[in-house]
């Protein structure tokens, strides 16, 4: 059984004794809880602690008037309903109280059935408003929850989807594999033909190998991607250990390289394992399209609250019709498929997740055969 509700809460300020013991009577009879108190600024006390559905406020007393306590009264809780009691009404007091924030205005001396008709339609104001504030809750609510299980379809979606090329990009190589080993097996073509399927073999298993260490680096980004929101590293010593890693082939490839690190750029937030996986994609990409005695341009900088870096190579470039399509998951360029450079298309798609949850942004400009510039910045954390 539910408990009974509780009778509305008035709470009556006036300096006059005698008015308060009235209106307590008068109100007490019909169902209210009453209290009284002739200073305004305990009347301010009692709301703040005890919590009041209406109250009514005497114009003139000692310490704080009645209207100079309405806006105290509504820092406390904007429903509560206030009603101005005075000897001494004039327009001018009328429209400064409803000005104030009072719901009505009552002159001594009144009736009961004033009094009592004032109060009923203050309370049925404060009913309406209570009920305005909880739907209007109730529909922010119900549209936030909306957005979250569209998000979440959304993350649905994407996740099948993204299950489906992995299992679609895993699945083809390791049947071109086993196929080879089949004809090997059964004892196909000459011994020259078979080192040949051993050796197509072995090539479709490195660009698996390639496939599973990106998926697990994109697994890696994604779980220190909570953890990071509060760390900082380092990008220029991030940069320096990519290149560090990538040193012998840029080496046997003869590439030029040129790295510009201006001043001491401060630290981004991240994590330095996140940071590596940014340049060293990057980097590796420079270094993986760009043919042999080609130039690559390194640069990291501050500027307007930003650390910025940029990474140029005068490589194979991206066709113009297929840009747009860069930063999806395992997409290659039809030139760089043909040209037979293996790869898993995921590289790309682990430096914009590192920027992106460093708060920052990456792009890029690109012709065909002529080379790309990828540039990304990240903003400075404040203090």
């Amino acid at each position: 059984m539910d408990p009974a509700p509780k009778p509305p809460a008035i709470l009556v300020i006036d300096d006059e004794t005698g008015i308060c013991q009235a209106v307590q009577r008068a109100l007490v009879s019909t169902g209210y809880r009453v209290d009284a108190t002739t200073s305004g600024a305990e009347g301010l006390r009692m709301i703040q602690a005890n919590g009041y559905d209406l109250a009514l406020l005497d114009v003139m007393m000692p310490d704080v008037g009645g209207i100079d306590l309405i806006a105290s009264i509504h820092e406390h809780d904007p429903q509560l309903v206030c009603i101005i009691i005075t000897g001494y009404a004039t327009v001018e007091l009328a429209v400064r109280a409803i000005k104030q924030g009072a719901y009505d205005f009552l002159t001594k001396p009144f009736s009961v059935d004033d009094l009592t008709l004032a109060v009923e339609q203050g309370l049925e104001r404060r009913r309406l408003s209570l009920s305005a504030r909880r739907a209007a809750a109730a529909e922010a609510e119900a549209r936030r929850l909306a957005a979250e299980k569209k998000q979440l379809v959304q993350l649905d979606h994407a996740k099948a989807q993204f299950v489906r090329l992995v299992t679609h990009e895993l699945k083809a190589p390791v049947a071109a594999i086993a196929s080879n080993l089949k004809l090997i097996q059964e004892g196909y073509g000459t011994p020259e033909q078979q080192k040949d399927l051993v050796a197509r073999s072995l090539g479709r298993a490195a660009e698996q190998m390639e496939l599973i260490n990106d998926l697990l680096e994109l697994g890696k980004v994604q779980a220190i991607e909570a953890s990071a929101r509060n760390e900082t590293a380092s990008l220029s010593e991030a940069l320096q250990e990519s290149l560090k890693a990538l040193s012998e082939q840029v080496a046997q490839k003869g590439l030029k390289f040129d790295v510009s690190i201006t001043g001491s750029p401060p630290p981004v937030t991240g994590v330095p394992e996140g940071l590596r996986s940014l340049w060293g994609n990057l980097l590796g990409n420079a270094v993986k399209y760009t043919p042999p005695g080609g130039r690559i341009a390194v640069r990291l900088y501050a500027e307007g609250g930003q650390v910025i870096g940029e990474v140029s190579d005068s490589g194979i470039g991206i066709p113009a019709g297929e840009q747009e399509r860069l930063f999806g998951e395992f997409f290659r360029a039809s030139n760089a498929r043909q040209a037979g450079i293996p790869g898993s298309g995921l590289g790309l798609v682990i430096v914009r997740r590192v920027v992106e949850n460093a708060g920052g942004q990456v792009g890029f400009t690109s012709v065909e055969g002529r080379g790309t510039t990828f540039r990304f910045t990240i903003p400075i954390p404040q203090a």
